[in-house]
């Protein structure tokens, strides 16, 4: 019967949750609820680009948040960036 709910429960909400609120300003959990979404990246495209809005998408199933951060740079990804990139002082 478990199952049966759960997987019930699952048709209903997909996989990634996105909650957004103004920075300084979360109503909390639920009420910062935006909707749902089969991948991160419909949930991205969901996110209004405004210079104040901060977002969480989080995972349905582990129920981690997967990304999250100022909305204006929500499509900025930190992995291209290495603290060995930057220039020594004999490169200055």
């Amino acid at each position: 019967m478990d199952g049966e709910k759960r997987n019930c429960h699952h048709g209903l909400v997909k996989q990634y949750l996105l909650f957004t609120y103004y920075v300084g300003r979360p109503l909390g959990g639920v009420k910062d609820f935006l909707d749902s979404f089969d991948t991160l990246d419909e949930a991205l495209d969901n996110i209004l680009e405004e210079w104040t809005r901060y977002y969480q998408v989080v995972d349905r199933d582990t129920m981690e948040t997967v990304k999250e951060g100022l909305a204006r740079f929500k499509n900025f990804s930190p992995q291209g960036f290495n603290s060995n990139d930057s220039l020594s002082e004999g490169d200055k």
